[in-house]
């Protein structure tokens, strides 16, 4: 059998001691750490980025689906009714009772109201707590059946008919 020769590392040098030298100057620096490098960054960053494409993506389908629904496509219609400036109240009120039952049309339970006229229908319309005050559920019930220029729509404020609507849309659709 060889022998194995086993090598110990080299010993330092012994130290000799000079009081008159400077002790520091035998130091050796400090050797910082490589900087961090920007890419490849840490998997949590993957795992952030990856978190924030999934919640934009399910953010796209939620509105994407909301855009589907007959509430935003209704409001869509009468919201761009009430923006024309030549439209008066009583084209807008018009309108609007046109566009609610369509709504009502296309709901199975209320189906049959849309078939309601006169004191009927603006019961119907003031109905619940999604209903419309009073006044106004009556001017909708005779609006698509007044002549240009009638004294009925200088009672009704636009303003409070628009949001009226908008809120009574918003209930049923």
């Amino acid at each position: 059998m060889a022998q194995e020769q086993i090598l110990l590392p080299e010993r330092a040098p012994p130290v000799t001691f000079d009081p008159g030298a400077d002790p520091l100057a035998r130091l050796r620096d400090i050797h910082l750490p490589d900087p961090v490098p920007f890419w490849p960054p840490a998997p949590g960053w993957f795992l952030l980025a990856g978190a924030v494409v999934l919640v934009l993506l399910i953010a796209g389908v939620l509105e994407w689906r909301r855009r589907q629904t007959l509430a935003y496509r209704v409001l869509q219609s009468f919201q761009a009714l009430s923006r024309d400036p030549e439209a008066d109240t009583l084209a807008l009120g018009a309108a609007a009772a046109v566009l609610m039952r369509r709504v009502l049309l296309s709901r199975q339970a209320h189906a049959p109201a849309a078939a309601y006229t006169g004191a009927a229908w603006a019961a119907f319309l003031a109905d619940g707590p999604k209903g419309l005050p009073p006044d106004i559920s009556r001017f909708l019930a005779l609006a698509p059946y007044l002549p240009p220029g009638a004294p009925e729509a200088a009672q009704i404020d636009r303003a409070a008919l628009v949001a009226a609507v908008r809120h009574w849309i918003r209930g049923h659709a």
